[in-house]
């Protein structure tokens, strides 16, 4: 047995299925589009994956909406210094799709493909719920997948045709050894799935990271309760009035409330990792 199929063997179940349907199919791929979350790009990105397939290929980031503007350009131009193509993706703004979409057919047709074949073929890897179905429908330029705020919605493989002789492969998520250990912080772009069974530690280590990024002052009353979390979450919920019977206040539902409202932008548009980071930050397991 070689050491591929080996090392294949003692990953999840999950996983190692994600791998084959990705070595079944990449005979016949064109280019690889390597979807980030924006906020994350590099916790987000499966290490050294691109790499090891041996194939032209794309980094779009994802969920730039929810993005620092700044910090996304920023990080396109870490990507690009490396000499790796890099687009940022809001499907609300026409512009960047239009970019997008013209940047994934230039790379697509400056790859080699087949003798015969017009037509070229792209794959898309990345981690659950990082907006793979966002991206699809944006190239395609119609509801071509299914959209949910769900981890791990799309479980069907299948390809979309597209305008200009491009045909789409969409398949399952995936989360390696690497990533699964970042448990909490994955959780806060909504890529684990599942409630978390501490909320109040999920709220905490957001803060902790806004604060480590110069950014807790998006979090109201954060200053007031002078940076000290308790605090801060008993005073939330207060004035959220998140109460419990006898009038004490219920930081849980305040913790769940925090990070839903950073999931969803309500505090605004904020990237946690900046572009001069060479690794993630360490995270609790």
């Amino acid at each position: 047995m070689s050491e591929g199929s080996k090392a294949r063997r003692e990953l999840p179940g999950h996983i190692r299925k994600a791998l084959r349907s990705i070595e079944r199919f990449l005979p016949v791929v064109d280019l690889v589009i390597e979807l980030l979350d924006a906020r994350m790009p590099l916790s987000s990105r499966l290490p050294g994956l691109v790499k090891k397939l041996g194939k032209a290929s794309v980094i779009v980031l994802g969920k730039a909406d929810l993005a620092n503007e700044a910090e996304t350009a920023r990080w396109i131009e870490r990507f690009t210094s490396d000499g790796e193509r890099c687009v940022a993706l809001d499907s609300r703004e026409a512009t960047l799709v239009k970019n997008l979409s013209t940047t994934v057919r230039e790379a697509a047709f400056g790859a080699r493909a087949p003798v015969g074949r017009v037509s070229r073929r792209l794959l898309i890897v990345g981690i659950p719920n990082v907006g793979k179905s966002t991206l699809i429908n944006a190239l395609a330029g119609r509801r071509a997948a299914r959209v949910a705020n769900i981890p791990g919605v799309t479980r069907d493989i299948q390809w979309v045709k597209i305008s200009g002789r491009l045909e789409l492969l969409d398949l399952p998520g995936i989360l390696d050894y690497r990533l699964l250990k970042m448990g909490e912080a994955l959780r806060l772009i909504n890529t684990i799935p599942g409630p978390t069974e501490d909320p109040e530690a999920s709220a905490r280590l957001l803060c902790e990271l806004l604060e480590k990024r110069g950014l807790s002052d998006i979090l109201p009353g954060f200053f007031e309760a002078e940076k000290q979390f308790e605090r801060f979450l008993g005073e939330y919920a207060c004035r959220m009035h998140f109460l419990l019977s006898g009038g004490q206040t219920d930081k849980r539902r305040a913790a769940v409330d925090i990070v839903r409202r950073f999931q969803a932008g309500g505090f605004g548009r904020v990237t946690l990792e900046a572009s001069d980071i060479s690794e993630p930050p360490p995270q609790s397991e």
